[in-house]
């Protein structure tokens, strides 16, 4: 199972609430939504393996081949 980490992360922040936090105020929606999800990608099809490719940082080559790659996130 090959898991695009970018977009399941970017799923989890939006889909839950903001106020999952830590008690200094850091959000951990994003990442107690990754987590569920994968746990649940894990049960429901039980992969023989994983990995969980992320974006860099930087621009790449996706964004010269499609030029609104990622324009609406913020």
């Amino acid at each position: 199972m090959i898991i695009d980490g970018n977009s399941l992360t970017y799923r989890a922040f939006f889909a839950l609430p903001p106020e999952m936090a830590t008690s200094k105020g850091q959000t951990t929606n994003a990442v107690y939504g990754f987590g569920a999800m994968l746990v649940n990608l894990i049960k429901d099809q039980n992969p023989e393996k994983i990995v969980v490719a992320f974006d860099r940082r930087e621009k790449t080559f996706r964004h010269k081949k499609y030029a609104a790659y990622k324009a609406n996130r913020e």
